[in-house]
């Protein structure tokens, strides 16, 4: 109910107050709940993250350039989504937690595109496919960009209505 159908029915402002507050106030397990939601989130994305890089090695290893990057953007987006779904919509979280995972992810993506990234320019070598080496720089840069894009445009969404 909106506050003027409160005061309407005879509420006075400090029992508006009152119940707004408790209202808003998590409760003690809707906290710890929202926090095995979290730790449950960042292990799914880990291992989204672990699938993707792992399915990019052909491609790595067959592609160049531009097509290759499409793909990358592409797949990294998806990941970049299913990340900000699953971080941003968990109620009853702080601060650190948000911070946590906005440091520790991207992190984690970019070392492990480039640990693909070298063992599929290792196969390229191994193999003598007519494919130059990948820049390991470049290509963790772009997936990490694309990765983290959902989730700076869904933040920077979120400040601008505030």
């Amino acid at each position: 109910m909106k506050q003027i159908d409160l005061i309407k029915k005879g509420w006075n402002q400090k029992d508006i107050k009152k119940a707004a507050s408790i209202i808003d106030t998590p409760k003690h397990h809707d906290a710890h709940f929202s926090k095995i939601v979290f730790w449950s989130a960042l292990i799914v994305i880990i291992f989204a993250n672990l699938i993707v890089s792992l399915i990019l090695i052909p491609f790595l290893i067959v592609l160049n350039q531009w097509v290759l990057y499409s793909i990358i953007i592409l797949l990294a987006g998806m990941i970049g989504f299913l990340y900000n779904f699953l971080i941003m919509d968990i109620g009853h979280l702080g601060k650190k937690h948000h911070l946590l995972a906005g440091i520790i992810i991207p992190i984690l993506a970019f070392s492990n595109i480039l640990i693909m990234v070298f063992v599929s320019n290792r196969f390229i070598a191994d193999l003598k496919v007519n494919n130059p080496p990948h820049d390991l720089w470049i290509i963790s840069i772009i997936f990490v960009v694309a990765f983290i894009l959902p989730y700076l445009i869904d933040t920077l969404i979120i400040n601008l209505k505030k």
